[in-house]
């Protein structure tokens, strides 16, 4: 009965990995050098490095064309803190203009988006943001009624750099089934 079992789950796991091709992985960047300047001053004006200032999110992929390297074309989706990059509704225009990923390697990427509000000298604002791996990442503010300023956030050789991949869903399911073949086999060397 157990090696039934055992051989059931073991072809049900080879047939859900065979069919696994869109990957994730979670990234962070710790650590940044924060600046600010506007269009009356635009020379920067640098804050204190934070060690503890951190930029995160996850993507996932499918490897099309096999070559190892996943590109923008392969993205299925991007998120940074939980907010798409790909599927923008209402007021919110965003994108991922450029993407590139080996595992093992290095990833780059380019992310933005875009708020506004109002109309031209009645109001109007825009926010801007921009993601630029492994370089910076900022923010830009407009309106009518002021002049524009824009809050960025450095990499330096000190910012710490993490990726790994998400658990497939499979892995969770023979890891459930393993946990249960141990407990079968435990409750069963007992009754011998």
């Amino acid at each position: 009965m157990i090696k039934k079992l055992m051989c059931g789950l073991a072809l049900m796991g080879c047939a859900l990995s065979s069919h696994a091709e869109v990957q994730g992985f979670d990234w962070a960047y710790t650590g940044f050098l924060p600046s600010w300047g506007s269009e009356t001053n635009p020379e920067p004006k640098y804050g204190e490095f934070n060690p503890d200032h951190v930029l995160k999110g996850r993507f996932f992929a499918e490897d099309r064309d096999l070559n190892g390297v996943f590109s923008a074309a392969e993205v299925t989706s991007f998120t940074i803190y939980g907010e798409s990059f790909m599927n923008c509704t209402g007021v919110r225009r965003c994108g991922l203009s450029e993407f590139s990923f080996t595992p093992g390697g290095a990833l780059s990427f380019y992310a933005y988006d875009s708020v506004e509000y109002g109309v031209w000298r009645e109001g109007w604002s825009r926010t801007s943001r921009g993601f630029e791996a492994g370089r910076r990442f900022y923010t830009s503010y407009e309106s009518d009624w002021s002049v524009g300023r824009v809050q960025d956030y450095g990499v330096t050789a000190q910012t710490k750099f993490a990726i790994s991949a998400v658990p497939e869903p499979q892995t969770w399911l023979m890891m459930g089934a393993g946990i249960a073949l141990l407990g079968a086999a435990k409750r069963r060397s007992r009754k011998a």
